[in-house]
């Protein structure tokens, strides 16, 4: 069984989720707020550290029209620098249409009262990362 870390990444806001490829599941952990990459970093590293993480999955923002969103660079500046510092492999998965997915699922959870609210961010990290295990899972 792998662990694997999914990232959507913002500017400001990193969403995370954990799952893993025996289950083909994921559930939502939180949102890191951060100011400074170095400090970024760590919290990354530490969560790598704490879930026994092999693979990370970075979510990339494309259009409807197939081409690169302004936040793409950015996103695969990222990528490298993940793999650089932490030394663990990381991949890119279109993340076109999910925080449209994680609006609706956060909007299910506010009916549901009972559940709690992991925060709209670390929803779009899961719905990437659920997105990326359906995806291996077709191509085995």
């Amino acid at each position: 069984m792998v662990n694997i870390l999914g990232i959507d990444y913002g500017e400001k806001y990193i969403g995370y989720a954990v799952g893993n490829d025996i289950s083909l599941t994921s559930s939502t952990q939180g949102t890191i707020i951060y100011k400074n990459q170095k400090k970024l970093f760590q919290e990354i590293q530490d969560l790598v550290n704490e879930w026994e993480v092999k693979l990370i999955i970075l979510g990339l923002p494309i259009n409807m029209d197939d081409t690169e969103s302004k936040m793409s660079k950015g996103v695969r500046g990222f990528k490298e620098k993940i793999e650089k510092s932490l030394n663990i492999e990381c991949k890119l998965h279109d993340e076109r249409l999910s925080s449209f997915e994680a609006k609706h699922q956060m909007d299910m959870i506010k009916k549901n009262k009972t559940q709690p609210n992991p925060g709209i961010d670390a929803l779009a990290a899961k719905v990437i990362l659920e997105s990326w295990l359906r995806e291996k899972s077709k191509n085995v």
